[in-house]
Formats: structure tokens, sequence, C-alpha cells
């Protein structure tokens, strides 16, 4: 098992550590071979590389065998290297003038215009600003409500009310459609019970009024008694009387209808005609608040989320909008330049201010860590390089182990 969780580096160290024994057996029995002696030399130069290395890496992180001066650096100098790793990541790979470099040599208008030429984004663009629309809608029906209160209310609304009420009495539908609204209720109302009641009460009052002395009453007593006098039958003929007149109002080639529609005409005319009432009619207009509610509530009852046709149309301008925005992008350079340059207002003030964050954020994680997490961090990083260069360590030292070693052999031979 413990073979399984060494790596590579330890491995070339260990195979190091068994060549120089070998190297050395070999030397004891070839004390006077030159190649047993290159061996061992190589050996020697291979085992010292790599230690050394090992030493160096491990030193990095954590104290080799409990050597305690200088090393475990990175532990050691953690504020140093996380304070510096912040300042590299804002100035060098992050800095103002990359960051801004970069949001400003993006096309965003031509990018927003390439998309918007597929129909499918157009129609999600379209649904977005119809949801957007629909969460902000309050507001906006507040607006409109207002400003439609503000318009009716108006005296000039009012002026435009009483021309256009002027021209139509000129042709007489004016007086016809009230004498045509006002007949079938007041039908209606005469032919309630009600109204039969109300009559026979005002027979009752009159008839108590009429008869205030002795000799009267006496007289009406008995003109009851003998059912010369029936206040009941004659509220259900002056009612039956009220219909028929109300039939005959109707009719507009009868006598009576034609009377009844003239006089309303000329009242009507009379009064619009009136300065005074003309005057009258824009100050109540333009002070009268009652309709207010009315128009408030209408206003505040759409639902352009529930209502389909309110929906419908709500998605019908999102879509004008939208394709009218489409069409700005692609066509007009001026607008194309305001769009990028607003955007890149935010993406660089939002890059600026990440900017600055990396630094805080870089030392906040680093400084949260322990120091075997900061190294396990670090070491996982960086495995590969460090393992090769112990593994190096070994080849070099053997490398220039036989390059010394061919060299003294060489001097040796000069000098001998």
């Amino acid at each position: 098992m413990i073979w399984h969780n060494w790596n590579k580096a330890d491995k070339t160290l260990l195979a190091a550590g068994v060549i120089f024994l070998f190297t050395l057996c070999l030397h004891v029995q070839y004390p006077t071979n030159v190649f047993a002696d290159c061996l061992l030399f190589c050996a020697e130069a291979a085992l010292v590389g790599g230690i050394a290395d090992w030493f160096a890496v491990t030193a990095l992180f954590r104290k080799p065998l409990g050597f305690p001066y200088h090393t475990a650096i990175l532990p050691r100098r953690r504020k140093e290297f996380t304070e510096a790793t912040g300042k590299m990541l804002q100035r060098e790979f992050f800095s103002k003038k990359k960051l801004l470099g970069k949001a400003r040599s993006i096309d965003y208008a031509g990018k927003l215009s390439s998309w918007l030429t597929n129909e499918n984004n157009v129609q999600v663009a379209s649904r977005f600003l119809q949801k957007l629309c629909e969460k902000n809608m309050h507001g906006a029906k507040v607006n409109v409500a207002d400003g439609l209160i503000q318009g009716i209310n108006s005296e000039s609304f009012a002026k435009i009310l009483y021309d256009r009420i002027e021209k139509i009495s000129e042709t007489d539908n004016i007086g016809t459609t009230l004498v045509k609204e006002l007949f079938p209720k007041a039908k209606a109302y005469a032919s309630q019970d009600s109204f039969r009641d109300m009559i026979e009460e005002y027979l009752e009052r009159f008839k108590e009024e009429k008869t205030n002395n002795p000799m009267v009453k006496m007289m009406a007593g008995f003109a009851e008694a003998t059912d010369l006098i029936n206040i009941a039958q004659a509220a259900d003929i002056i009612q039956e009387q009220c219909i028929k007149l109300i039939d005959q109002l109707e009719k507009p080639d009868s006598e009576e209808g034609m009377t009844v529609l003239s006089s309303v005409n000329n009242t009507l005319k009379s009064f619009l005609n009136n300065e005074d009432f003309k005057k009258d009619f824009l100050s109540v207009w333009s002070n009268s608040e009652r309709g207010n509610f009315y128009i408030r509530d209408a206003v505040m009852a759409i639902d352009f989320s529930n209502d389909e046709r309110a929906g419908s149309l709500l998605y019908c301008l999102s879509c004008c909008v939208v394709k009218m925005f489409r069409e700005a992008l692609s066509g007009n350079q001026r607008i194309r330049h305001l769009f990028n340059e607003s955007i890149y207002q935010i993406t660089g003030r939002g890059a600026l201010q990440a900017q600055e964050m990396l630094g805080d954020v870089t030392r906040d994680v680093m400084g949260s860590l322990t120091d075997e997490q900061m190294n396990h961090l670090i070491y996982d990083k960086a495995e590969p390089d460090l393992l090769w260069i112990r593994m190096n360590g070994s080849i070099v030292g053997a490398v220039i182990g036989l390059c010394i070693f061919v060299a003294s052999i060489i001097i040796e031979g000069k000098v001998c």
C-alpha cells in the first residue's frame, strides 16, 4: 500500500539510492575498475541531486525531516504571498487598462442586432419585455389614470365636449337620443307596483287635505261606502293612462311625440346657445371630481398578465418596440454608437468595481485557508512540474557527475 502512495519522483529517488548501493558494492568488489568508479561517481551525484531537490521542493511547503531553518516557506510567508497574489491579479492579469480596453473593444450593438435577426430571438426578447412591463405595470397604470383624469377634467376637454354636443344638437340627433333613452326607462318605472303605490299614497294625502271638516268627511265616507270614490281603482287607472301616454310619446310620428321631441330640442338649443350656461358647464366640468374614482378604477382593473386581450396587446406592443430597436441598431450609426457607449459605461464601471474587489476576495479566500489547505491548493496545481524538478535533480546530477568524472580522468591522464 505504501508503494502505491509514492509518486514517480519518490520512486526515482529510491531508484537512485538503490543504484548507489549497488555501485558502492561494485566498487568495493572491483576497487581498481574505472567503469565501477564511474558508475559510483554518477550514482553519488544522482543521489545527492535528488535529495537536494527533494529538500528544496519540500522546504517550500513544510519542514523536511524537521529542519527548522528557512523551511516551510509558504506557510511562514502566507501573508506576503496572499498580498502578492491579490496585487498580481489586480495589476497584471486584470489591470484597469486591460479591462477597459476589452470592454470598449466589444461591439455590443452589432452582437445584439445579429442576435435579433432570428425571429425566435425576437419572440424571446418580446416576451421578456412583456413580462418586464407586466411587473412594472402598476406605476404605468397609475400614470395613465392620472393623465386621463387630468385630461378629462381639463377645460379644453370640456370645450371639445361642449362643441361636440352643439354640433349634434344642430341635427336634432341628441334630442332623439335622449327621448329614446328616456321613454323606455320611464315606461319601466311606471309599470312597477311601487309607482302605483306612490300614486295611491298621493291620492290618500290629497283626500285627507280636502276633507278637513266634518260634513265633507261624512260625505266622502258615504261616497267610499257606495263605491263612488275608490282610491285604489283610481291609482290603477292613472298608472294605466301613464303607460298609454308613454307608449304614444314613443311613436316618432305621433303628435304628442313630435311635440315632446321639439320641446326637448328647443330647450337644449336654448341652453347650449346661452353663454352663461356654457361658462357654468365648463366650470362645473373642470372642477368636478366625482368621476375620478371610476376612471382610476377602470384603468387599474386592467390585468395584463391574466386578461388575454390586454396581454396580447402588450405583447404586440413589445414586438413592435423590439423590431424598431433592431432596425435602429442595424441602420443608424449614431444610435449604434450611443448604445455601445451606454453599455460600455455600465460594463466599464462593473469591471472596475470587480477589479477592486478581486484583491479583497483573493485575500479573504486565501486567508481563510489553513496551512495544509494552502499547501494542497498550490501543490496540486503545480504537482507535475514539482515532480519533474525532483526527478531532474537526479538526472542532471548523474549527467554532471559523469562529466566531472570524465574531466578528472582526462586531467589525471595529462598530469601523469
